[in-house]
């Protein structure tokens, strides 16, 4: 893509016509060409260029799709660059008068070890959230010609991995780290079940190519239909 400079100018066209109370949130990446131990230097960069446009920002440390990227899950390396990141953040609400909530995007393919790992770096480095998950490398429960396909893997089946996911963060984190939940959600029930298992927002994608853009209505439905 063109950049954060270019996005930028995108978004800024784009959010002049947002309602009241819409929130934008800017996902944070480094190039895939850029070296892990430079890694803090690209999202350093792209949140100087988008942080004022932002509702909030989300550390993208979870991306099946370049080469390496988990890697700086690892506890060391991610509570390096989430406080280096958080730490940014600061000096920069302090400039703009605005503090954005900063969360971290994590892959559903990490063992109960590796979650624990997230959870301690999350509440050394002080931010504010968790983004359970990015998309899978597994490719449990896919048959056919695709199933042999390679790179992150969204929809359905990834929807129980990434509710499990989300489960654990909550035992681990309770109150202290929200967690927004994502994965698989293309039915109104498939998102209570992720707020069931502790998230306190849902994200979706897949889903409305699938299900079109009703869907977010229709899990609202279902929200107001159990809380009467």
């Amino acid at each position: 893509n063109g950049g954060a400079a270019a996005a930028r100018a995108r978004l800024a066209a784009w959010t002049r016509g947002l309602p009241g109370g819409a929130v934008l949130g800017v996902n944070l990446g480094k190039n895939a060409t850029t070296a892990l131990d430079d890694a803090a230097r690209d999202y350093v960069s792209v949140m100087d260029t988008l942080y004022d446009l932002a509702g909030y920002l989300v550390v993208n440390v979870s991306s099946p799709n370049t080469q390496g990227l988990r890697e700086l899950q690892e506890r060391r390396a991610l509570e390096s660059l989430l406080g280096t990141l958080v730490g940014r953040r600061e000096a920069l609400a302090e400039r703009t008068r605005q503090r954005v909530p900063l969360l971290v995007k994590i892959a559903p393919d990490l063992d109960d070890a590796q979650l624990s790992s997230v959870v301690e770096a999350a509440r050394a480095s002080g931010i504010d959230g968790i983004v359970a998950t990015n998309t899978t490398l597994s490719r449990d429960g896919v048959s056919g010609p695709r199933a042999g396909e390679t790179g992150g893997l969204s929809g359905e089946p990834l929807r129980a991995r990434a509710t499990e996911v989300i489960r654990r963060l909550a035992r681990e984190a309770g109150d202290r780290l929200p967690i927004i939940g994502a994965g698989g959600i293309s039915q109104p029930d498939h998102a209570l079940e992720k707020l069931d298992a502790g998230a306190s927002l849902i994200q979706l994608y897949t889903g409305l190519i699938y299900e079109g853009p009703a869907l977010p209505a229709r899990i609202c439905g279902a929200l107001l239909a159990r809380n009467a």
